[in-house]
């Protein structure tokens, strides 16, 4: 992310000194959009949202003196205002065809990368759901992607939700990218992740969940001790059957 989004910010700097590099960059223009264009569905409202705390921070906290939401609020609109300015970079007079070749080849290699989780998401789809549904466990291959599948609404999220993943979820746009490019053609799955491989109500297909992962990944914790966990940990999930 890093390495995609530094030559975009510091473009107007270093646009006439590319050289050589010139393919690269707008090779790396190309990952970033779809980064950008990712980050843009998975915060949904809360991109214009970002936007608009931009005029409503500054007048909460002159007229009220604090303001109700986090503050970080505005970098919500990163991703859509970096999108606008990829758009000016790659349609404008500064970019010629061989430019616009190679922000292709980067797009390119994000749709495959989407392509190959999604083939792999659904190979592994009858095997996760007969495990939340029958408790079918043997014979489960023991893999990331199957590892991903089974922890998903409390280890790993699927979209901005304070009640999908534990407090903090682990993000990983692998698994959430297979499951907006299957959603569409499957009747038993919602993009956001809400009726995902579900078994009945959300009860039943926590504990079912929880039981599958723990027989096919006995030695994976069910979460994270990380810094951010240990600081807000009175704020964050706590329920019983995590531990």
């Amino acid at each position: 992310m890093v390495i995609t989004i530094a030559p975009l910010v510091a473009y107007n700097l270093i646009r006439d000194r590319l050289g050589r590099f010139r393919s690269l960059v707008f090779f790396l223009f190309g990952i970033a959009a779809c980064i950008c264009l990712y980050c843009i569905v998975f915060l949904s409202y809360l991109n214009v949202a970002g936007l608009l705390s931009l005029v409503v921070i500054p007048y909460e906290l002159i007229s009220k003196g604090h303001f109700g939401a986090p503050l970080a609020l505005p970098f919500a609109s990163l991703p859509l205002v970096l999108s606008i300015q990829l758009l000016g970079i790659v349609l404008g007079r500064d970019a010629n065809r061989t430019d616009r070749k190679h922000f292709g080849s980067g797009v390119a290699l994000c749709l495959a990368f989407a392509l190959v989780m999604t083939t792999w998401f659904n190979l592994q789809y009858s095997t996760v759901q007969s495990a939340l549904t029958l408790g079918t466990t043997k014979g489960m291959p023991h893999n990331y992607m199957t590892e991903r599948m089974l922890g998903m609404h409390f280890k790993y999220h699927l979209s901005f939700c304070p009640y999908d993943g534990w407090r903090p979820p682990l993000h990983d746009p692998s698994i959430v990218v297979a499951v907006w490019l299957t959603a569409p053609f499957r009747s038993d799955m919602d993009w956001h992740g809400k009726r995902i491989l579900s078994s009945g109500q959300r009860t039943t297909d926590f504990d079912a969940r929880l039981a599958a992962y723990k027989a096919v990944f006995p030695g994976s914790p069910l979460r994270q001790t990380c810094s951010c966990a240990k600081g807000y940990r009175e704020l964050y999930m706590n329920d019983p059957r995590l531990r």
